[in-house]
C-alpha cells in the first residue's frame, strides 16, 4: 500500500500545487467581525474557496458558521477520525522579497504568508485523503479535514463549533514539526500592572526582574524543569499602557508536571506596593502516553515514508491540540526547519509538500487499518 500512496501522491502534485497557490493568494488575515463574519471577510472568502476546491476533488463539504470548514469522506459513523488546520494567518511584517499574497515559486520553493503556517499543510491533508479515494480504499470509519479560522488569535473557532459538537476519536493537526508530537507545554500569559501613578513600581520591577537577565525564569522565580520538557521559559514581554493604567504583560511556557497555581504564586509573590498580577489566558499543557494507539500509529507513517526514527516528541508550541481533544500536532515542519512560519519569506518546499502528503495518506490508513 505504501508504493500505491507514493505513486498517487505524485500523479497528484500538480493539482495540489496549483491548490496550494490559490489558497495562498488569498489575504486571510483577521479583520473587522461582523455577525455574518466572525473573523472578518477576508477569513470567510478563503474558507469558501478552500471549501470549494474541496468539492472539486469530490468531497462533501459544509460551512459551519464561517468560523469552520468540513471536508469529508467515508460512511456516515458517529465516530470520526480528524485532520484540522487553519486557513487564518498572521500580519505580513518585515521585509518580503515577494508578494506575500502572491504564491511564488522559485527553484521547487513556495513563498508566501501561511503556505507553511497553515494553508500548504492543511491541503495535504485533503489530497492525502484524495489519495486513499483515488486507490479505492474501504473506509470503516468516517474522515474529516477541518478548516480553522482563528488559530492564530485566540482559537476561538475551535472553541466555540465543539460546544455542539462531538470531539473526533483521534486525528491531527499538521501545525508543528515532526516526528509525532506525544505532549504540549502549557501556555500562561500573565499582566503585572499599577496605577499611573506608581509607574515608578513598574520601572523599578522592570529594572530589577527583567532587563540585563540571562534567564527570565530564574529572575522571575519560577525556575521549574522536568525531565521530559525541560525548562520553564518566560518570553513574550512588553510593556503596555492604557488609561489610567500601565503594566508589564508576558508569557510562560511551561512543562506539564509545573502546576499553573504554584506559578502564579510564585510570581504574584513579587508584587509589593501598588502592583498587582492577573492570569490574562492559560492553555493547559496537551500529554498523551507515548505508547497509546495514535502515537505509535503516527510513528509508523512517518517511519514508513522518511525510513528514519519516528519516536515521539515535546513542543514548546502551542496548537489546536490545546483545545481539541484526542488530537495530537504531527508535522508540517521536517528536522532543521525553524522559524519560517511567521517570518517574512515564509516558504514551503514542493518536494516537502509531496513527502507531508505521502505521510499523512499512510497515517490515515494505518489509522484505519487498525480500527
Amino acid at each position: 500500500m505504501k508504493e500505491k500512496i507514493k505513486n498517487r501522491v505524485g500523479e497528484l502534485m500538480p493539482a495540489l500545487v496549483e491548490d496550494i497557490k490559490t489558497i495562498c493568494n488569498m489575504d486571510s488575515r483577521q479583520d473587522t467581525a461582523t455577525p455574518e463574519d466572525p473573523f472578518g471577510k477576508r477569513v470567510t472568502d478563503c474558507l469558501n474557496k478552500a471549501l470549494e476546491l474541496a468539492a472539486r476533488l469530490g468531497f462533501e463539504t459544509e460551512n459551519v458558521g464561517n468560523q469552520v470548514g468540513i471536508a469529508s469522506y467515508g460512511p456516515d459513523t458517529e465516530d470520526y477520525i480528524a485532520c484540522i488546520g487553519h486557513l487564518d494567518v498572521v500580519d505580513v511584517g518585515g521585509v518580503w522579497k515577494t508578494d506575500p499574497f502572491v504564491c511564488t515559486e522559485i527553484d521547487g520553493t513556495l513563498y508566501a504568508r501561511g503556505v507553511l503556517d497553515n494553508k500548504g499543510p492543511v491541503f495535504c491533508c485533503l489530497y492525502a485523503l484524495k489519495t486513499l479515494v483515488d486507490l479505492g480504499y474501504e473506509f470503516p470509519i468516517k474522515v474529516k479535514v477541518m478548516f480553522g479560522t482563528n488559530e492564530e488569535s485566540g482559537m476561538e473557532d475551535m472553541k466555540w463549533y465543539f460546544k455542539d459538537h462531538k470531539y473526533p476519536l483521534m486525528g491531527w493537526t499538521p501545525d508543528c514539526k515532526y516526528p509525532v508530537i506525544y505532549a504540549e507545554r502549557g501556555r500562561a500569559s500573565y499582566r503585572y500592572s499599577v496605577p499611573s501613578e506608581a509607574a515608578d513600581e513598574l520601572i523599578a520591577f522592570v529594572n530589577r526582574y527583567i532587563l540585563n537577565q540571562n534567564d527570565l525564569a530564574v529572575s522571575l522565580g519560577v525556575d521549574y524543569a522536568d525531565e521530559e520538557f525541560g525548562k520553564n521559559q518566560v518570553r513574550k514581554t512588553e510593556l503596555f499602557h492604557s488609561g489610567d493604567e500601565w503594566g508589564l504583560d508576558l508569557t510562560c511556557s511551561y512543562p506539564a508536571s509545573y502546576k499553573l497555581e504554584d506559578m502564579t504564586e510564585a510570581l504574584g509573590k513579587l508584587c509589593s506596593g501598588h502592583m498587582s498580577l492577573g492570569l490574562t489566558s492559560n492553555l493547559d499543557p496537551v500529554f498523551f502516553p507515548k505508547d497509546s494507539y495514535l502515537i505509535k500509529t503516527l510513528e509508523k507513517a512517518y517511519e514508513d515514508i522518511m525510513q528514519e526514527d519516528g519516536s515521539a516528541v515535546t513542543t514548546t508550541g502551542g496548537t489546536y491540540a490545546k483545545v481539541i481533544k484526542n488530537i495530537v500536532p504531527f508535522g508540517p515542519s521536517f528536522k532543521g526547519q525553524k522559524g519560517i512560519g511567521h517570518l517574512p519569506d515564509e516558504w514551503m518546499r514542493i518536494c516537502d509538500i509531496e513527502k507531508n502528503t505521502q505521510i499523512y495518506a499512510c497515517a490515515l490508513y494505518e489509522l484505519m487499518k487498525g480500527l
